[in-house]
This record gives C-alpha cells, sequence and structure tokens, in this order.
C-alpha cells in the first residue's frame, strides 16, 4: 500500500501514486493553498538525507523552472517539507510514449510529431546549459490531442558541473544511454540527441534499438554494434529512416545531428523522401512461333533493289512491258509483252479485239502508246 495516499503533505492533500522514478515518487495531489490539482514529486524517504542526492533534486527543481519552453512540463513550486524535498508540478492527463508504443508501433508521422516536440524541448534545455540525461519514452507525456511533455529533469546536468552520482549508481537508462556515457566523460547536449534517436527507433518498430540478454552485452551493442535498421524491422517505416536513425545514433558525437532539431528535421525529410524508382530489367522480345496460324506475315520479296537513277536509266533504254495486267471486260490475264505489236502477230490480233470490245484497261492504254 502506497504510505503517502490519503495523507496530507503541507498545504497538499495527497490522492494516488502516478509514478516512480529514480529519485522519488510523483502523486497527483490537491494544493489547498492555490485551489488546484497538481503533480506532486517527493524525494524518496531513503535518499532525503543523501547530501548528492538533495543538491541534485534542488538542482532539478531551479532547471526545470528556468525553462519557457511549451512542452517541459511547468513548474508551480519547489522546496522542503518536513524534511522531504517536493516539486509542485502542473498535472497533465495524457498517456506515456512507452504506454503508446506497448500498444503497437506508431505511424510515422505520428512518431516524428512527437519526436519534433520533445526535440524543442531538449533544444531549449541546451541553450540554458541543461543536459537531461535521461531521454526514454517514460519520461514522454502525450495527451489525447497529441501534444507531448518532456518530464523528469531530476538527473539533469549544468554543462561543465560535477557530476553527483554516488557509488555504484548510473545515471539514465542503459537502452537509451550514449556510448560515451560508458566512458563517463563530461556529458555533452550529443547524449540526449543519442537517446532521442534510440527513443524514435522504438516509436517506429516497438522495440529497443538493442535487445541483449545481458547488461553486458547491452553495453556492447552500445558501444561498438551498428545502429539497427528500423525499415528492416518494421515494413512500414520509410527506407530514408535508416539513414536518420544511423546518423542521429552515431558512435562519436561530433557524427551525429548538431542538435536534437536537427534530428527532428531530419526526420521530417524522411517522411516525404520518395526512393528511387528501381529501372526495369531488359527483357528479351517476345518471339512468336512460325507456326502461329493467327500471325499473318509478309512472303519475302524477290525483287532486287534498284536505285532511282538506276531505274530511270533502265526506263529509257527498255521497251515497255506489262505483265499479268487483268482486262475487267475480258477477265483474262495477259502475259505478252506489248512492244510495238508487228502486223498479224498474235500480239496484234489480241490488241484488236480488245480495241473492238471498248476495253479502256491502263494495260491496252499503255500497249497502244508504245
Amino acid at each position: 500500500m502506497d504510505s503517502r495516499v490519503g495523507t496530507t503533505f503541507g498545504k497538499y492533500n495527497i490522492t494516488r501514486l502516478l509514478g516512480k522514478g529514480g529519485m522519488g515518487e510523483v502523486y497527483e495531489a490537491y494544493d489547498t493553498g492555490k485551489g488546484r490539482t497538481v503533480a506532486l514529486k517527493i524525494l524518496a524517504e531513503e535518499f532525503s538525507h543523501d547530501v548528492a542526492f538533495r543538491t541534485r533534486f534542488q538542482r532539478e527543481s531551479q532547471a526545470a523552472a528556468i525553462l519557457q519552453e511549451p512542452h517541459v512540463i511547468p513548474i508551480h513550486d519547489w522546496g522542503e517539507i518536513d524534511g522531504s524535498l517536493y516539486i509542485d508540478m502542473r498535472l497533465v492527463k495524457g498517456r506515456t510514449l512507452l504506454e503508446l508504443i506497448e500498444a503497437g508501433p506508431l505511424e510515422p508521422s505520428r512518431a516524428v510529431s512527437i519526436i519534433s516536440q520533445i526535440a524543442a524541448a531538449l533544444d531549449a534545455a541546451h541553450a540554458e546549459g541543461l543536459i537531461h540525461r535521461d531521454i526514454k519514452p517514460q519520461n514522454i507525456i502525450v495527451t489525447p490531442a497529441d501534444f507531448a511533455y518532456l518530464v523528469d529533469f531530476g538527473i539533469a546536468e549544468a554543462s561543465g558541473e560535477s557530476r553527483l552520482t554516488t557509488a555504484g549508481s548510473q545515471i539514465g537508462t542503459l537502452n537509451y544511454m550514449a556510448p560515451e556515457r560508458f566512458r563517463d566523460p563530461v556529458g555533452t547536449p550529443a547524449v540526449d540527441v543519442y537517446s532521442l534517436a534510440c527513443v524514435l527507433y522504438e516509436s517506429l518498430t516497438g522495440e529497443i534499438p538493442f535487445a541483449r540478454d545481458s547488461l553486458e552485452n547491452l553495453v556492447a551493442a552500445h558501444i561498438a554494434s551498428p545502429p539497427p535498421r528500423p525499415s528492416a524491422a518494421n515494413a512500414r517505416v520509410p527506407v530514408a529512416f535508416d539513414d536518420v536513425i544511423a546518423r542521429g545514433m552515431a558512435k562519436e558525437p561530433d557524427d551525429r545531428y548538431g542538435s536534437a532539431g536537427a534530428l527532428a528535421r531530419a526526420a521530417q525529410r524522411a517522411l516525404h523522401t520518395v526512393p528511387s524508382p528501381t529501372p526495369p530489367r531488359p527483357t528479351a522480345p517476345s518471339q512468336v512461333p512460325a507456326t502461329d496460324p493467327t500471325v499473318r506475315r509478309r512472303a519475302p520479296s524477290s525483287t532486287p533493289w534498284v536505285s532511282a537513277s538506276s531505274w530511270k536509266r533502265s526506263k529509257r533504254t527498255q521497251p515497255r512491258s506489262i505483265s499479268k495486267r487483268r482486262c475487267a471486260c475480258s477477265k483474262t490475264t495477259s502475259r505478252s509483252t506489248w512492244s510495238a505489236p508487228r502486223s498479224g502477230s498474235r500480239c496484234a490480233k489480241a490488241f484488236a479485239r480488245a480495241t473492238r470490245s471498248g476495253c479502256t484497261s491502263p494495260t491496252v492504254t499503255a500497249a497502244t502508246k508504245t
């Protein structure tokens, strides 16, 4: 049973538990002083006397309070009550991105929209010299209108500030942790870009980037394994997203996008990138069988090709001849050569018969002119 549910914490009436984090618990509570319902984060009791944790908790309040970006949960108040530190935040009605992903991969356009909103929140934090260091679906709340909020700056780190980590503890979530985090250098905004790319991959595919059977193998994958391809895990994801994830999850910080917003813009472009069409393979011309009765074929010509000049010369030097011309009136075919027929010859007699019958065949006309 949750010990604080149903109790009073200073001016707050705690009604229900909303969630637990690495530093404490978040409750829905009613602020009797302001007359409003809020989200109240209280530092876990076992850490309340730890100087390092108390310092980090107070820093979260100050860091989030100075951010005026719409996608960062607004901070109403913070302080200490009965030896316990707390943060009073706006209560947002919605579900975490993790809950949405558990129902299945998001449509690429919806995933990009949510990631773009969180990228805007990160750019605002980075501009103030703050690094979130724990970007994950659990820390993203999405309203029914798909308005996204980034929460939990409890482990936010100021640029150049010493890391407040107790011995043996690790800040951040391994599934989304940048490779350089395991080498423990000074954190840069690039670690948030890497984590955001991991969240984008999970939103598109419904799977974490590196699923391994042990923490050692998981760490090794982040350090050495190539970034996974979302299009291979989900066929509905455009191939252009492969390059976005590859650059966002690059092993070297300098090889990643220069900002979270740059990652989001690349994802937006990937939505509208049309893959280049693959040229069709050349195919051999279809061969129709010679025996196909439905295909009419032109018989090969036996007449040799003769140039126009040669034909004109032959026309002047050779006698005119008519071969196989049909007379319309006699319905016969003359195979004779009409070339100045001699009197009494067979050709002359045929000519005389055709003339008496009134034939106007071009054959006869041509013969009379020869």
